[in-house]
């Protein structure tokens, strides 16, 4: 039996210690490229949200602190872009509080991916519909779809779904 998905949001707006409270941490060994200390320890981090299936990993650094960082951020975004949340039309929730030009390292960053998805998935993935949802024009959300890679292949692989044309680059 599956398990009931993670409250994303809770999640999301945890502290990255408290956050790690709520996963299971695996190191490993990992292999490639970083040198002799690179196969002597391990370094590589594997985070699994507890009672779930979403998990994201890092082993670009030889440091298991760095790793570890890095992969707790991965995790934020994978939470960000596997689940979804129902909106209620018409209220405030459409609207995205903070600013749009959040770089990926900032701690919102997943927060307004989920936020922008959400919007999206209740309006079928159509772009101009969602967009005057939230209150933007269609060029500034196709622009902050297109800052990110993983943002825009998930929106594309949503419309995909659907039938919808993939969205072009501006």
């Amino acid at each position: 039996m599956l398990n009931p998905p993670p409250n994303r949001d809770a999640l999301l707006a945890l502290e990255d210690d408290a956050l790690l409270r709520h996963c299971r941490q695996e190191t490993y060994r990992a292999s490639g490229p970083g040198g002799q200390h690179r196969n002597k320890t391990d370094s590589a981090v594997r985070l699994t949200i507890s009672d779930s299936e979403i998990v994201a990993s890092c082993a670009d650094h030889r440091s298991q602190h760095r790793n570890r960082a890095e992969a707790l951020r991965r995790l934020r975004i994978v939470l960000a872009l596997e689940l979804r949340r129902p909106i209620t039309v018409g209220t405030l929730s459409e609207q995205w509080s903070g600013s749009w030009s959040l770089g990926r390292k900032d701690r919102r960053y997943a927060g307004f991916l989920a936020h922008v998805l959400d919007i999206l998935a209740h309006y079928k993935w159509a772009i101009g519909i969602s967009a005057a949802a939230m209150d933007i024009s269609t060029g500034k959300l196709i622009r902050a779809l297109a800052n990110d890679p993983q943002l825009w292949s998930a929106v594309n692989k949503e419309r995909a779904k659907l039938g919808l044309v993939n969205l072009r680059r501006p």
